[in-house]
């Protein structure tokens, strides 16, 4: 049984972005879009999106993925769309938390038309194509409410959802998947993503204990 663990990309990156950096002073969705399209294509390829994003965080679920055969990982990327460890990525700087206009917006946008080459375009695609899989999502309240309408959309093609779909984020979160969020804690900014790496651990864990009916 195939586990995608979904968590967020990460501030550092190696190389560092240079100027490949989102154009925040566009408060237009569609002109700041095709701005940064125009830019992401002029940045050469670094290597695989597992490669491209450092940082303990980062370590601990590629450190999980190496460690179970049956997980997928993803990462969620302000600046690149839904991104497979093995899909290409350039470096960069983008962020939700900087963005002058509404994140789920931004999100649906990239995702509509990612600016990469990838696996998946996004979680619906992704969740429709593997029904029968399982699914821990592992992002801060910020992200989770950027990908929220995605997700819900992912989440109603699958048979058992409150099975087969894990979230892990803090009670900073207030959505339309809060009831679906398994593990929250609160705390200050390390505490918190100590928890979110403990709990991917379990919950990668709890889903792969989980009887396999599908």
């Amino acid at each position: 049984m195939t586990i995608h663990l979904i968590t967020t990309c990460s501030r550092s990156k190696a190389p560092p972005p240079g100027d490949t950096r989102f154009p925040y002073t566009e408060t237009k969705p569609a002109a700041a879009l095709a701005a940064w399209r125009e830019t992401l294509a002029l940045a050469p390829l670094t290597g695989s999106t597992a490669a491209l994003y450092c940082g303990l965080h980062s370590d601990r679920a590629r450190a999980i993925a190496a460690r179970h055969a049956e997980v997928e990982l993803w990462f969620l990327s302000a600046g690149l769309g839904l991104r497979h460890a093995t899909d290409p990525a350039v470096t960069y700087e983008a962020t939700f938390h900087d963005l002058p206009y509404p994140a789920a917006l931004h999100w649906a946008r990239l995702t509509n038309s990612p600016p990469l080459p990838g696996r998946q375009p996004s979680l619906t695609r992704l969740m429709q194509s593997s029904p029968g899989d399982k699914y821990v999502i592992a992002a801060s309240p910020v992200y989770l409410a950027a990908v929220e309408d995605d997700l819900v959309a992912g989440a109603a093609a699958l048979p058992e959802a409150d099975r087969q779909l894990i979230i892990v984020t803090s009670k900073g979160y207030q959505g339309a998947l809060s009831p679906r969020v398994r593990l929250s804690h609160a705390g200050d900014a390390d505490r918190t993503e100590n928890q979110y790496d403990r709990a991917e651990y379990q919950s990668c864990r709890a889903a792969n204990r989980q009887p396999d009916q599908s």
